[in-house]
């Protein structure tokens, strides 16, 4: 029995027509639960790069908006709010389902240029309570074109810092009459000042120095700054968990494989949502591949041959931020308000 012969004219063998359509790349769309996910496909076999649409919900505690100020309206009528949309904790571990970011935790941190456990806390020797947090994070993936990045922080979470900033934020909240500014909201919380001259008011007050002998009287009999010491007790409870959400957010917000900080959210039957584009890369790493990426990347290994993104000493958070950390930690733990974020009004 003798082979099929091709076709007069044909200059091309059955080989090389099945490598054509072979090398031919197409573009597979995957329905998975968290949205559509594409892949690049080259004849029969599925190519590693990952590219997937996933979808957020603000009800689903996805995001939250914050205010950014007004825009004139150009026909002479009421001027129009303008909100910004800010990704939350859940959302970056939504997306990492396809980013696929590996975190891990090294063995120790440098703290004032010694290397001490990591996490390193300091606590009041009197009470025990948490009163600042080190911790290094290093988290390791793909960047959309499949190269490897290692994105590593270490997060300085002083709890002191954060009270003293939550107490200015209730002292610059504002009262509103008619679409208006109408004075402050919590007149009698607190006062800048110095120690020798307290406040000529009623109430209960306590200096906190800020710098130097500046510092702030806080009315600890007021209920807003009541909610400053509840919060302020969570992060007391809480503070190496905070610091550890907070680190570990930022380090998949960074990382180019998610990449994502403010989103533009539409309305749709079930409340807003937003579309966002995630980046993975499926790979043969094994344990101990990752396990050695992990050792070249917490020795800062100069021969690695992959990026470093070190972002050494984090100090500065933002509050919506670490109000989330905070919401999010003490419920997990049954211990705070059910709420992700407080009501716009409180935040602007």
């Amino acid at each position: 029995m003798t082979d099929k012969k091709e076709p007069i004219g044909s200059s091309e063998t059955r080989e090389a027509r099945q490598a054509k359509v072979a090398s031919k790349e197409k573009i597979l769309e995957l329905a998975s639960d968290f949205g559509k996910v594409y892949c690049r496909v080259q004849g029969n076999e599925i190519m590693r790069p990952v590219r997937a649409d996933m979808t957020l919900y603000e009800k689903l505690g996805h995001f939250y908006s914050i205010y950014a100020g007004k825009e004139k309206d150009e026909e002479g009528g009421a001027d129009k709010k303008i909100f910004k949309y800010a990704l939350t904790s859940s959302a970056y571990i939504h997306l990492n389902k396809v980013a696929s970011i590996s975190i891990a935790t090294p063995q120790f941190v440098i703290v004032d240029g010694v290397q001490q456990p990591n996490p390193y806390i300091e606590r009041d020797p009197r009470t025990k309570a948490i009163q600042a947090v080190h911790i290094r994070k290093i988290g390791i993936g793909y960047s959309p074109i499949g190269a490897v990045v290692v994105i590593d922080k270490t997060l300085f979470y002083n709890i002191y810092t954060y009270f003293i900033q939550s107490v200015q934020a209730k002292m610059k909240k504002q009262k509103w009459e008619n679409n208006r500014p109408a004075g402050p909201l919590y007149p009698d919380a607190a006062e800048l000042g110095i120690a020798d001259e307290k406040p000529n008011k009623k109430g209960g007050w306590s200096f906190f120095p800020v710098e130097g002998p500046i510092g702030i009287w806080v009315n600890y009999q007021d209920q807003a700054i009541v909610e400053c010491i509840d919060e302020h007790i969570q992060r007391q409870r809480f503070g190496d968990r905070i610091a550890q959400k907070i680190v570990e957010r930022n380090i998949l917000k960074d990382h180019p494989a998610i990449g994502v900080t403010n989103i533009f959210a539409k309305d749709g039957e079930s409340g807003k949502w937003a579309s966002v584009v995630v980046y993975g890369y499926r790979h043969d790493k094994t344990a101990p591949n990752i396990a050695e990426l992990m050792r070249k990347a917490e020795t800062g290994d100069e021969a690695a041959d992959f990026e470093i993104k070190a972002e050494k000493i984090i100090e500065t958070v933002e509050p919506e931020v670490e109000r989330e950390a905070i919401d999010d930690t003490a419920a997990d733990e049954g211990a705070g308000p059910e709420g992700l974020m407080p009501p716009l009004d409180e935040i602007k």
